[in-house]
């Protein structure tokens, strides 16, 4: 008998198959998203993004305000789009920036969002010599906060943050981008995805596409090839012969 706790996805049969396609590449590679899917760390983010627009815009930013609206897009993207449903004015983009940056650090830096079901997926996967990269709308030094103190920082090397593009997700610049830093075929990728703007922005790529999401949207399951409800080892076990195979 299913145990009614666990969440059940009807992609998940989707999901296994796409994996096994793409672990018969000739050189599979995997591409994630940083925030909300390799760092389990949105619920941090909406914390600090609802103290700063509160604090310093006067809105009371809710969880679906920040679902519908900001999810997925670049930190400077979040900010200029509250300042415009604020209809604030008088502010500095980059000082909101900064003030976001420094929160995020300082609650990262005793609980690293990074969880151990996620870091033997990329153990895994490195063991198999899959070539990883992370492209990501946020800032490059809160991604190099997180990774510091993850064994994951070891392992990826490559990471294409919010300073590296010119256009953010759902434009496909990023996921283009990472692909060459580790000399992979889009269509040799697969990319691991939390938001709407990210699972387009992979497909717009050429790219095989998972999203990760607990209690995924019904627009998140409308444009997303498949979806699991954590990143974990078990997500590809079932195509470790492949990989092993090349």
């Amino acid at each position: 008998m299913l145990d009614s706790a666990v969440p059940i996805y009807p992609d998940a049969r989707l999901a296994r198959e796409i994996i096994t396609g793409w672990a018969a590449a000739p050189q599979p590679a995997a591409i994630f998203d940083f925030n909300g899917t390799l760092s389990d760390d949105e619920p941090i983010l909406f914390r600090i993004f609802s103290e700063l627009f509160g604090e310093h815009l006067n809105w009371g930013l809710t969880q679906q305000d920040y679902d519908r609206h900001l999810l997925g897009h670049s930190d400077r993207e979040i900010v200029e789009k509250a300042l415009e449903i604020s209809g604030a004015v008088g502010h500095d983009v980059d000082t909101l920036l900064e003030l976001r940056k420094r929160r995020y650090r300082e609650l990262v830096a005793g609980d690293n969002p990074i969880r151990a079901h996620t870091v033997r997926l990329v153990q895994l996967l490195a063991e198999h010599e899959v070539p990883m990269a992370i492209v990501t709308g946020a800032q490059r030094d809160d991604v190099e906060a997180v990774l510091s103190t993850s064994p994951v920082g070891e392992l990826i090397r490559v990471v294409v943050a919010e300073e590296d593009v010119i256009r953010g997700k759902p434009d496909p610049e990023g996921f283009l981008s990472g692909a060459a830093h580790i000399g992979c075929a889009p269509e040799h990728i697969v990319v691991f995805e939390d938001s709407v703007p990210g699972v387009r922005g992979a497909l717009a790529a050429g790219m095989r596409c998972v999203a990760v999401a607990v209690e995924p949207s019904d627009e998140l399951l409308a444009v997303a090839p498949a979806v699991v409800d954590r990143l974990s080892a078990d997500v590809v076990e079932h195509a470790l012969p492949s990989l092993r195979g090349r």
